[in-house]
């Protein structure tokens, strides 16, 4: 992948607001067994902090695009997607990417079918003594 950057900042932001998610169900579940104001800021809290992440994580999923294709493999468009690529079936396409790229460092483009890693080196670097790790 010659420029992960973009990639990297989308899936942070993407994290967090699965961070926020997380946060705002256990707030409420808290609120429920012992409703109190305190539940009700932290519910108010982590909502509103998943949903300004989710927005800049749309924006920023946006922003990705395939090197191949110039397509944008983080966000479904509702363009047919190639024979290779694959989810998780509760899950789309761009989700799925998402999350491959949160554990795996790896992920399949949805448009193309091209397969990236993340931290492989980019070609065009080559092979000399100050690239090599190790």
């Amino acid at each position: 992948m010659p420029h992960a950057k973009p990639f990297f900042i989308a899936v942070f932001f993407s994290a967090l607001t699965y961070f926020g998610v997380v946060a705002a169900i256990t707030s409420l579940v808290v609120f429920i067994l012992h409703p109190q104001r305190l539940e009700v800021v932290c519910f108010v809290i982590s909502l509103g902090f998943s949903a300004l992440a989710w927005l800049i994580a749309f924006f920023k999923r946006r922003s990705a695009y395939c090197p191949l294709c110039k397509g944008t493999p983080l966000i479904n468009t509702g363009a047919f997607t190639h024979a290779k690529a694959y989810r998780l079936p509760p899950l789309n396409h761009g989700t799925t990417a998402t999350l491959s790229i949160i554990f795996t460092q790896r992920f399949r483009c949805m448009y193309c079918g091209s397969r990236y890693d993340m931290l492989k080196k980019p070609s065009y670097l080559g092979t000399t003594p100050e690239n090599m790790e190790g």
